[in-house]
């Protein structure tokens, strides 16, 4: 089956073709009209009548059909500035919940919990100004990137060193909260006596922190 705008360019293109016929010919009666008797002159006047109306209206439907096809070009492209509307919508709902989650987790008072949100939001909105770039990084690591960003104690993105510092979330450019020590960041190791025969992990059953003897 052919597409909807090839059929359009075969109708317009015939129409063309009808128009300039038909104008051709009504010129030409026109001036066999002027050339003739009184008697023969009324008669052509009466065809070239008829025959002008049919070049008017082919006209018109020409003028119709090209309208038509634009607006049907101005509605598929508004439907795709749509469709990429609401999938960046989409993707924005889904960083938001995420962030604002790991914000409402960390915040110790409503104070932290309302600076967290307010840098966010301005964040969210330069980052969605770009909505290829903002679309086409992986979900997982645009939450942890964003969520650090922000100040918030996660790991650093791909391609920060640890201990690094968000940037921008102060004056002066230091962070808006403080950098945990080497050891308030290491976490609590299992002692030797704890572990499993394989050192991995405590044998089925048992529960951490609780002594057991291992099996000859």
């Amino acid at each position: 089956m052919c597409p909807s705008a090839d059929i359009a360019s075969e109708l317009d293109e015939g129409l063309k073709q009808l128009f300039d016929a038909g104008l051709a010919l009504s010129l030409q009666l026109q001036a066999d009209a002027m050339a003739a008797e009184p008697a023969e002159r009324s008669r052509l006047a009466l065809t070239f009548h008829r025959l002008s109306r049919g070049v008017r209206q082919t006209a018109a439907l020409r003028m119709r059909l090209a309208r038509e096809a634009e607006r049907a070009g101005r509605e598929a492209s508004a439907e795709v500035v749509q469709l990429d509307q609401r999938r960046l919508e989409k993707r924005k709902a889904h960083v938001k919940a995420a962030v604002e989650c790991l914000i409402w987790t960390e915040a110790e008072s409503a104070e932290v919990l309302d600076a967290f949100k307010e840098k966010f939001e301005d964040l969210l909105d330069i980052e969605t100004q770009d909505a290829e770039t903002f679309e086409g990084e992986p979900l997982d690591q645009q939450i942890a990137r964003l969520a650090w960003v922000i100040g918030l104690s996660v790991p650093p993105p791909l391609g920060v060193e640890a201990g690094g510092e968000p940037v921008g979330l102060a004056e002066g450019g230091t962070s808006a909260r403080p950098t945990a020590s080497a050891e308030e960041t290491q976490p609590p190791l299992l002692s030797e006596n704890l572990l499993s025969p394989s050192r991995t992990a405590p044998p089925s059953g048992e529960q951490p922190g609780a002594p057991w003897a291992s099996s000859a």
